[in-house]
């Protein structure tokens, strides 16, 4: 989307060696029109035009089995129990920041970098989350479960910025993105 269009081009040109990554979620079996546009097909080739107008090497990540055992499955049976699962937690802690940071490292990448609304601050402890500076954008909640040693390995670029003047940068830089809707639902539903 616009958010993570825009953190990898500022990491860019702050200097970083970007590569654009995307996780792919849907399955072949069923119609993809059940995932909304943040992980959809059509969103990965919208990623991998943003890689290439940024001049970045742009990789499809195969996550189907790994989403499906720690995210749609757990899904079903909370939701089936009675209870109210919330899978954007998960995906976060168990998927983006555990799965997609080991993969990272293996590809010798030193961080994963995200268009999350939140901060990563330095504590007594080492990197803490903190509020993104755009209240309306906050996204720190769905980030709590990351496990600790992954904190050592993202980076949040647009987090110390409000939605309007992402949106602007992405204008400014040209990105297929700028005017892209909010995906604010769950994408497997």
């Amino acid at each position: 989307g616009v958010d993570s269009s825009v953190a990898a081009a500022l990491l860019r040109d702050d200097g970083y060696e970007v590569i654009g990554a995307m996780m792919r979620f849907w399955p072949d079996a069923k119609r993809v029109s059940t995932f909304d546009s943040c992980c959809s097909p059509d969103a990965a080739y919208e990623a991998r035009r943003v890689a290439d107008h940024l001049g970045l090497p742009f990789y499809l990540l195969d996550y189907r089995d790994v989403f499906e055992e720690n995210i749609i499955q757990p899904f079903v049976a909370e939701y089936a129990a009675g209870r109210t699962p919330n899978p954007c937690v998960l995906c976060n802690s168990k998927v983006k920041f555990d799965h997609l940071v080991k993969k990272a490292l293996m590809l010798g990448c030193d961080f994963v970098a995200t268009g999350h609304y939140v901060q990563r601050l330095e504590g007594k402890s080492g990197p803490e989350f903190h509020r993104g500076s755009d209240p309306k954008k906050d996204q720190t909640y769905f980030l709590w479960g990351t496990p600790r040693d992954a904190l050592e390995r993202v980076l949040f670029p647009v987090g110390h910025m409000e939605k309007p003047a992402v949106r602007e940068l992405a204008r400014q830089y040209g990105l297929i993105t700028a005017e892209k809707p909010e995906s604010q639902d769950i994408c497997f539903v």
